[in-house]
């Protein structure tokens, strides 16, 4: 069986009290932070907290500080979390733009409490500081002069609890104390540590079944818990996040019917793309997921200008054009696995019928084919180019 990996750091109070730690992507005992793509670091660090180790094994009963993309935070991808469990973290890289302010302000509405990850100081940061709860301060960055104005600054903008991060000196320490500082983390106090316990492997086609059902405006609990029984691997994960994150409650979730009710549809919406970004494997192309999302929504959107009545249906169509490729499988076994309409099934491999058209429609557009399609070149082109649009705004590329 494969491990799961988290790494943890404590974050103290200035009576030296735990007061929550940092959750760190590893990916063996003793790595260090190494991988190449934000989103999927966070999303294996939420799943493996919460489905293979555990919340309450990780944190107990203190705070869980998570990195977040700015992806992450357009997409929704954690509103599956706990408000109340939760420090979401804006890293640094992320701007203030339009965009991001309006998903913080969202989530704090929903009872979130965001920080500020790695921070200096710039006036262009007012917005979001405006809507931080908690800022984390980057000491080696900041020149000790400097540090008592800093804090300062960030109190007369509201900031009530201010972090200072990467102490690593007694001398460091009282200096932040000095100026005024809530909280402190760093290796003067813990090194991170590695935390392991051993993983069930994502079944990616039972995951991207979910998510196609999942694009259906009418699903109910109920199908969504007839799809999630059907594979073992989705029923353990779904119990075990909504055990762990009611941690420290008296409620036990024991059905998949509770599970389900309980978390209700946009949420397992955003487990599922969690599920997505962790259950690919490592070595194929992100751009993989980036395609099939993008066809998907090209394949409904010249579903809807045909005046289809099922568009959710070719959403599921583009999604799953991409399944041989992501399982390395011929596309005959892959729907061998999945119990698909026959339509689907024929425009998959014969690319016949109404559904068959707009798929090699959409193939015949990205290979730069102008001819040999009943719908228009033009046509799927506009299409094309508003799903790549939506892929981009939703947050949702890899």
């Amino acid at each position: 069986m494969n491990k799961a990996y988290v790494g943890r750091q404590p974050i103290f109070t200035q009576s030296q009290d735990v007061y929550g730690y940092e959750l760190l992507f590893r990916s063996s005992e003793t790595s260090a932070a190494d991988f190449r793509d934000g989103d999927h670091a966070t999303a294996t660090v939420v799943l493996s907290a919460f489905t293979d180790i555990g919340l309450e094994t990780l944190i107990g009963d203190k705070l869980a500080f998570i990195n977040t993309t700015r992806n992450l935070l357009l997409n929704g991808t954690l509103n599956c979390l706990p408000q109340d469990r939760m420090v979401l973290e804006v890293l640094e890289d992320i701007q203030p733009d339009p965009e991001v302010l309006e998903a913080l302000r969202e989530l704090r509405q929903m009872g979130y409490t965001i920080a500020l990850d790695d921070f200096v100081y710039r006036p262009e940061l007012e917005p979001m500081i405006c809507l931080a709860d908690l800022v984390k301060i980057e000491l080696p960055a900041i020149p000790r002069d400097e540090l008592k104005d800093h804090v300062q600054r960030l109190r007369d903008s509201g900031i009530k609890t201010i972090l200072a991060e990467k102490v690593e000196t007694q001398d460091e320490y009282e200096l932040c104390v000095d100026v005024g500082c809530d909280l402190f983390q760093g290796y003067f106090f813990s090194k991170p540590q590695v935390i392991s316990r051993g993983k069930m492997q994502s079944n990616v086609a039972a995951v991207i079944r979910l998510v196609s059902e999942l694009q259906d405006p009418n699903i109910t609990p109920t199908d969504v818990e007839n799809t999630i029984q059907m594979d073992a691997n989705l029923s353990y994960r779904l119990l075990r996040f909504v055990n762990s994150a009611g941690a420290g409650t008296t409620r036990k979730i024991e059905s998949l019917k509770q599970a389900t009710a309980l978390m209700g549809i946009q949420r397992l919406r955003s487990l599922a793309s969690m599920l997505v970004l962790t259950g690919l494997d490592e070595s194929k192309p992100k751009e993989l997921i980036n395609l099939a999302m993008t066809r998907a929504k090209t394949c409904e959107l010249l579903a809807k200008a045909i005046d289809s009545d099922t568009p959710e249906r070719y959403y599921t169509l583009g999604l799953f054009s991409v399944l041989d490729a992501m399982l390395d499988q011929p596309m005959d076994e892959v729907l061998e696995l999945l119990p698909l309409a026959g339509e689907i099934n024929e425009a998959l491999l014969e690319h016949s019928g109404p559904m068959g058209d707009v798929l090699e429609s959409v193939l015949g557009y990205e290979r730069g084919n102008t001819t040999g399609t009943n719908i228009g070149f033009s046509k799927v082109g506009d299409a094309y180019q508003e799903s790549l649009q939506w892929l981009t705004s939703s947050g949702f590329t890899l």
